[in-house]
């Protein structure tokens, strides 16, 4: 770990305020992926033709409307367009929409889901701005 050094003008008791208030915001911001949501699934999605796209449902336990969802193919996508969205309890719907100009037919993959509350990003107080 490196070693921290006083600086010019600030005292040991300043510098240790500052990095407390740190580890605060850090705690803080780490605070909503306690509750994150995880699913893991295999999906062949089959050749999709240019300007069509296809869709998948994938169960994601605890998941809710609104929440935020993140997820990642694990083959190149060769230029799709993926999103992800909670369309209803428990149910996550990934679409990939071809806009190449050609045919695309991704390998079968595993999909990565996560789903974060919508509620666990209330703004905690270290963060909140002020005019």
């Amino acid at each position: 770990m490196p070693e921290i050094t006083q600086t010019a003008g600030m005292s040991h008791a300043e510098l240790h305020t500052l990095l407390d208030a740190f580890l605060t915001d850090i705690t803080a911001v780490r605070a909503p992926l306690a509750g994150m949501l995880s699913a893991e699934e295999t999906w062949d999605a089959g050749s999709i033709a240019s300007g069509a796209e296809t869709a998948n449902d994938f169960t994601v336990t605890g998941a809710a409307l609104g929440d935020f969802v993140l997820v990642a193919l694990e083959v190149d996508v060769t230029d799709l367009v993926v999103d992800a969205q909670v369309t209803a309890a428990d149910t996550v719907t990934v679409v990939l929409a071809n806009n190449t100009g050609g045919a695309v037919d991704l390998a079968s993959t595993t999909v990565n889901i996560r789903v974060l509350p919508e509620a666990s990003f209330d703004a905690p107080a270290a963060l909140t701005v002020t005019t």
